[in-house]
């Protein structure tokens, strides 16, 4: 029964309802049965939803940078974009491959497994004529590819695993290594048949080329991992990382901020009346006197205590220590009663 009712079918059970021959309560016991999913005990799904999420936005990640680096290096436009994710036995994947196709069996120094690259062989051989000077055409009749093809694939495929790595690092660290490459799916077995895979499809365009690269990944491999596979997780590794990435630059640039350093020989306190009438020869009163330390300020805030002096011909300050004031202290009104001076002296 198609899942969208036509005009004559509404009309039908409209008039079925109103006539009493059909009740509501019975239509929502059918909508309550649809709602009801079976569930194979046989294919157990290993990931939530929210880890397929991470999975589409890591793989996502991974297309982009596949694109940009297939359209540099094969001087031609290549749109790379990711499929569907699913959830399969390593069965099914083995009899949706083609043969001949190339699959390339690669690990890691962190994975606990193997898995699988493989690449359609119209993608492959349009990929090869690209980088050996032709236009870009691919075959028409499938065939193996030879020993000067297959070391040309491999060292790509050992880049497109550089680039898998790079996605994956806010989940799992790991360097790709090759163990070794297959055109026929049926002697490449990395996992019992009826365990669950990971199967990743991207959709490759090279000019009017099209075809497909699959990433089949055996949940053992990436099930100690899960509980970094989460949105929340992903993106709090990643503002960690861009942290940890710029506090280093934040710390150069300060090293190298100017700041303006001043010795403060003493501070008096005049009215506007005397400011006024100052002239040449004055003598101001300071708070201190000749013998007594000074402060240097950082800013606006003294911070050393020097003495003032001489060096080669040049005036100076030698720094005697630390100022330990407090910011109420430096913020307190300046007293100058304190320093008026007293008959006698």
């Amino acid at each position: 029964m198609a899942d969208t009712l036509s005009q004559e079918e509404i009309d039908s059970l409209l008039r079925a309802v109103t006539k009493g021959e059909v009740s509501v309560e019975e239509i929502k016991k059918e909508e309550e049965k649809a709602k009801v999913k079976s569930y194979d005990f046989r294919r157990p799904m290993k990931f939530s939803k929210d880890h397929t999420r991470t999975f589409q936005m890591i793989h996502e990640n991974f297309a982009r940078s596949l694109s940009t680096y297939l359209s540099g290096r094969l001087r031609f436009f290549v749109d790379v974009s990711l499929g569907p994710i699913e959830q399969i036995t390593y069965g099914e994947f083995l009899k949706s491959v083609p043969n001949p196709t190339y699959m390339a069996i690669f690990t890691g120094s962190s994975l606990n497994g193997s898995a699988i690259l493989e690449i359609n062989q119209t993608i492959i051989f349009g990929m090869i004529d690209r980088i050996l000077g032709g236009a870009g055409m691919s075959i028409t009749k499938s065939r193996s590819l030879t020993e000067i093809e297959t070391n040309i694939v491999r060292r790509e495929t050992m880049r497109f695993l550089t680039l898998l790595r790079d996605a994956w690092v806010n989940v799992m660290e790991f360097v790709p290594e090759i163990e070794n490459t297959e055109s026929n799916p049926q002697f490449v077995q990395i996992a019992p048949i009826n365990d669950m895979t990971l199967l990743i499809t991207m959709e490759i365009m090279i000019g009017t080329i099209e075809g497909f690269m699959n990433i089949c990944i055996p949940t053992s491999v990436v099930e100690p991992f899960t509980e970094k596979i989460t949105n929340q997780f992903w993106f709090s590794s990643s503002e960690k990382k861009e942290k940890e990435e710029l506090t280093p630059k934040i710390a150069r640039n300060l090293q190298n901020t100017p700041i303006s350093l001043q010795a403060i020989l003493g501070k008096t306190r005049l009215s506007v009346g005397e400011l006024l009438y100052l002239q040449k020869g004055d003598v101001l009163r300071l708070d201190q006197y000749h013998d007594q330390e000074i402060d240097i300020a950082i800013g606006d805030f003294p911070k050393f205590k020097a003495i003032p002096g001489n060096h080669r011909g040049k005036k100076a300050v030698k720094v005697t220590g630390i100022r330990h004031e407090t910011m109420e202290d430096q913020e307190e009104e300046f007293d100058l009663s304190a320093w008026i001076p007293k008959k006698g002296e």
